[in-house]
């Protein structure tokens, strides 16, 4: 069964503050060896002068992505495992077994919104390497 605990940190980069918020244990969904590919949602916002975004930014990204995670995770095709938010960016990390069903299911959600700022990327990372070093700089043991 996939964890519901959530870490939280902090780090710096040159756009300044980034949050992080990583799932714990996330790598029990992968034990099968499904999830093979990594996916990021960039979500591109105006934000304060630190780079985070203002209230109204955060209420609209936080409603959207929680709906496309809820169907996303409820459809088994992908599991979020980290939310980092600085650098007027929001990046969603997904591992998911299918691209394909992926893109379809955020067209079928998101297609129905008008125009979002947003760009997705995917990489193949088999052995959650990029998870693994998240937890490992946030000093997680896992």
């Amino acid at each position: 069964m996939l964890s519901n605990d959530w870490f939280a940190g902090e780090s710096e980069s040159d756009k300044g503050r980034i949050i992080t918020r990583g799932r714990m244990f996330a790598e029990n969904g992968n034990t099968s060896g499904v999830f093979r590919t990594r996916v990021e949602i960039q979500w591109k916002y105006k934000g304060e002068t630190d780079g985070m975004p203002s209230a109204d930014e955060t209420e609209v990204i936080d409603r959207i992505m929680s709906l496309l995670t809820e169907a996303l995770e409820r459809s088994k095709i992908a599991i979020l495992t980290a939310i980092h938010i600085g650098g007027k960016q929001a990046l969603y990390v997904y591992y998911t077994q299918e691209l394909q069903a992926f893109s379809g299911k955020v067209n079928e959600l998101l297609g129905k919104l008008p125009s979002l700022p947003i760009q997705i990327g995917a990489t193949g990372d088999p052995d959650w390497t990029d998870y693994k070093q998240m937890l490992k700089k946030f000093g997680i043991n896992h």
